[in-house]
C-alpha cells in the first residue's frame, strides 16, 4: 500500500513539475496549471464519493491496480503534446488516483491493531512526501533524457508495471471482497450521509478541505514561483529545493503518528500542524532573490513537514469515527472534501496570479483556511466536544 500510494502521488505531481518545460511549447500561461489541478480534483471528488462499493466488490488491491492502468492512459494523452488533450490527462489521472487512499485504508484497517492505527497509517502515508521527492528528483532528469512528453510516458509505464507486480498479492489482500456488492449512482449519496451523520467526520471534512487545498496549491505553484520569479533552473527548483523539502517531510509523518497515538492525541497534533503550515505558506510569499538558500530551504521544510505530515493522523481519525464496516466509504466521503479543497484553492491561486501576476498574494490567501482550522481544533478538537487533546474512550 505504501508503494501503491507512492506511484499515485508521483503521477499527480508530474504535470506541475514539468510545467516550466512544457508550457512554452504548449503556448499556455502558468495559471493553466491551476486549472489542470482543479479539473483533476473535481473528478477525484466524484471518485472519492463513489468508490466505496467498488472497493467492497472488487477489493482494495484490484481497485488500486485498475487505477494505475488509468494513469498510463492519462499520461499517453498528455504525451501527444496537444494542449486540450490535457483535459483527458486530468480526468484519467484523477480516476486512477482518486480511490488510492480509501483502498489502502480499507486494506490496512484489517491488519492494524487499533492502538497502532495512527502510527501504521502515518507510516503508509509517508508515501506522499516520498512520491513528491522522487518526482522532484526524476522529472528534471527525465526531461533532459526524454523531453517532457517522454517523461509522461515513462511515469505511465512505471505505474503500469507496478500494477502487474501487485497481482500475486491479490488473493490475500482482497479476500474480504463481496462479489455480489451492488453498484449504483446512489453510492455517492450514501457516502456523504455517512460523513454528515457523524460530528467527528464532519469536522474532519473541514480539516481535509483546508489542508489538502493548501498542500495542492503549494506543490502546484512553488516550482513555478522559484523558476519564474527567483531565476532558479528547473533542476535547482525541482530536483534541489523541492525534493530536499519533500525528503525532510518523510520522517515527520511517522513522528506525528507516534505522538498522536501515544502522547497528546490527534486533535492537538492536527491543530499544531494547521498553524505550522499556515505560517510556512505565508512565509513562502515573502521569498526574494536576496534570501540565502538555507532560508528558502528552512521555510520549505516547515511547509512540507506540516502540510504533508498530517495524513496518517487524520486517516486514523476517520477510521476511528467511521461506522463499522464503512471505513472505505467514510474515508472516501471525507476525501471528497479534500478534492473540493483541491478545486477551490488552486483556482483561487490561479485567479490571483492571472489578475495580479503575484505568487506572493496567492500564498498568503492559501494560508488563511488552515489558520482558521487550527483555531477550530484548539478550541474544540476533532470531536467538537471539549479541549483539543481530549479523546473519547475506546
Amino acid at each position: 500500500m505504501f508503494f501503491q500510494q507512492s506511484f499515485t502521488v508521483l503521477s499527480k505531481a508530474v504535470v506541475p513539475l514539468i510545467a516550466p518545460a512544457a508550457l512554452p511549447e504548449l503556448g499556455a500561461p502558468a495559471a493553466y496549471v491551476g486549472v489542470f489541478v482543479s479539473i483533476t480534483a473535481v473528478v477525484q471528488m466524484l471518485v472519492n464519493m463513489g468508490c466505496g462499493n467498488f472497493i467492497r466488490r472488487f477489493g482494495g488491491l484490484r481497485v488500486s491496480q485498475a487505477g494505475l492502468i488509468l494513469v498510463l492512459m492519462g499520461m499517453i494523452c498528455g504525451a501527444t503534446g496537444i494542449l486540450w488533450m490535457f483535459v483527458f490527462t486530468a480526468v484519467l489521472v484523477a480516476l486512477g488516483t482518486g480511490a488510492g487512499t480509501p483502498a489502502s485504508s480499507h486494506v490496512l484497517s484489517r491488519y492494524s491493531p487499533p492502538h497502532l492505527t495512527p502510527l501504521v497509517f502515518s507510516a503508509k502515508q509517508t508515501s506522499v512526501p516520498v512520491g513528491q521527492a522522487v518526482s522532484g528528483v526524476l522529472m528534471p532528469i527525465f526531461v533532459v533524457m526524454f523531453g517532457w512528453q517522454g517523461s509522461l510516458l515513462a511515469i505511465g509505464a512505471m505505474c503500469a508495471v507496478f500494477a502487474l507486480v501487485l497481482q500475486p498479492l491479490r488473493a490475500e489482500l482482497d479476500r474480504d471482497r463481496i462479489p455480489t456488492q451492488r453498484l449504483s449512482l446512489g453510492d455517492m449519496k450514501t457516502t456523504l450521509l455517512v460523513v454528515m451523520r457523524e460530528r467527528g467526520l464532519r469536522r474532519l471534512s473541514i480539516v481535509m478541505f483546508a489542508f489538502v487545498g493548501l498542500q495542492t496549491a503549494y506543490t502546484t505553484f512553488v516550482v513555478l514561483f522559484l523558476t519564474e520569479k527567483l531565476d532558479f533552473t528547473l533542476a535547482e527548483a525541482s530536483g534541489g529545493m523541492f525534493a530536499t523539502a519533500m525528503t525532510a517531510a518523510i520522517p515527520t509523518r511517522i513522528i506525528w503518528g507516534y505522538v498522536a497515538g501515544t502522547r497528546v492525541g490527534a486533535s492537538v497534533v492536527l491543530a499544531f500542524l494547521a498553524i505550522g503550515m499556515a505560517v510556512g505558506t505565508a512565509l513562502t510569499g515573502f521569498y526574494a532573490k536576496d534570501w540565502a538558500n538555507w532560508q528558502l530551504v528552512a521555510v520549505s521544510i516547515l511547509v512540507t513537514s506540516t502540510a504533508l505530515g498530517w495524513q496518517g493522523v487524520l486517516l486514523a481519525e476517520i477510521a476511528r469515527h467511521a461506522p463499522p464496516g464503512q471505513i472505505g466509504s467514510a474515508t472516501g466521503g471525507v476525501l471528497s472534501f479534500s478534492s473540493l479543497g483541491q478545486v477551490v484553492l488552486p483556482l483561487v491561486f490561479s485567479g490571483i496570479l492571472a489578475v495580479t501576476h503575484s505568487y506572493s498574494i496567492g500564498f498568503y490567501v492559501t494560508a488563511v483556511p488552515a489558520l482558521l482550522v487550527g483555531i477550530m481544533l484548539f478550541m474544540g478538537g476533532v470531536d467538537g466536544a471539549g479541549a483539543a487533546g481530549k479523546q473519547p474512550s475506546a
